[in-house]
């Protein structure tokens, strides 16, 4: 991205739609490294926190595990947190194409990127945690509209519309669960 990570992150918190428009010509990588140090911040404060308020893990380690442990986090971290944002990426940007965006994947990956700050920023809070989560929506939406060239209607529909499919699955799978096949007759539907 053609700004520093200090400037990109500030900016997303004091500026988003600012910051998103100067970080268009932002690279893949670039993207992608961005992302990895934002969820590493995010990790790190959420740990520190849970450390406060008590062990994450009840099932204490000697010093060579946790450290082996610390590790392996990281390693799944990387590995991980490169996998989701590529592949919710392409997610989402399946879906601003079906609603007309005009972007490319490499533009639906650095919206998503950038718009994950407000979880290093405020996310890992407990009980204002849920506002990063949200802010993040919002900063998702203005990225693709953005970055696609559509309007602020069309990213809302772009971006929930994955969770509507998932929430819509999920509601036609409970309903099928709670029928048992053989315990209805013909006569008993009508």
């Amino acid at each position: 991205m053609s700004l520093s990570f200090i400037e990109t992150f500030r900016g997303m918190i004091t500026d988003p739609g600012a910051t998103i428009r100067k970080s268009r010509s932002g690279s893949l990588m670039d993207s992608i490294i961005y992302f990895l140090i934002v969820i590493l911040i995010y990790s790190v404060l959420t740990s520190v926190i849970a450390l406060i308020f008590g062990p994450i893990n009840p099932m204490p380690l000697s010093p060579a595990g946790d450290i082996a442990a610390i590790i392996v986090f990281l390693i799944s971290l990387v590995i991980g947190g490169t996998i989701a944002l590529l592949i919710i990426g392409g997610i989402i940007h399946i879906c601003l194409k079906i609603v007309g965006g005009r972007g490319d994947y490499t533009a639906t990956v650095r919206a998503f990127a950038l718009a994950e700050t407000p979880q290093a920023a405020i996310g890992w809070i407990p009980f204002i945690g849920f506002i990063g989560s949200i802010w993040a929506l919002v900063l998702m939406i203005m990225g693709a509209s953005e970055y696609h060239k559509i309007s602020m209607f069309r990213a809302v529909i772009a971006v929930l519309l994955p969770i509507i499919v998932i929430v819509i699955l999920a509601v036609l799978g409970l309903m099928f669960f709670m029928v048992a096949p053989g315990s209805m007759t013909v006569t008993q539907i009508s």
